[in-house]
């Protein structure tokens, strides 16, 4: 990592991997929006429709590679996504936007 990752994000990552839907939720403000595959999911509820879709859609696992905290104090992080879906592995950029210690806004883009 080029920079350090925040506890919240590092919180995000292992949730994802292990499945763990109620500790991602947690990761995010009431109000936080993510976007991703062309799509905007606003709120918590959103949120945890989106990951269980997704978790359902196909496994996989995402492995961060590389912290970056941009200007404005948004943290890329490099992740590479692999599991049982067309293309796999891939390389994502995850743009976090961190409230309060907690994850605001997510955009992940190719």
């Amino acid at each position: 990592m080029t920079a350090a990752m925040p506890e919240v994000i590092a919180r995000y990552y292992r949730a994802t991997n292990e499945r763990d839907h109620d500790t991602l939720v947690g990761c995010f403000t009431d109000d936080a929006i993510v976007s991703d595959e062309n799509r905007t999911h606003e709120g918590r509820a959103a949120i945890r429709a989106w990951r269980e879709r997704t978790a359902a859609a196909s496994d996989f696992t995402a492995d961060p590679e590389a912290a970056d905290e941009e200007a404005g104090g948004n943290v890329v992080v490099t992740t590479v996504v692999s599991g049982s879906f067309p293309g796999s592995p891939i390389r994502l950029r995850h743009r976090f936007t961190l409230h309060d210690g907690l994850i605001g806004a997510l955009d992940i883009r190719p």
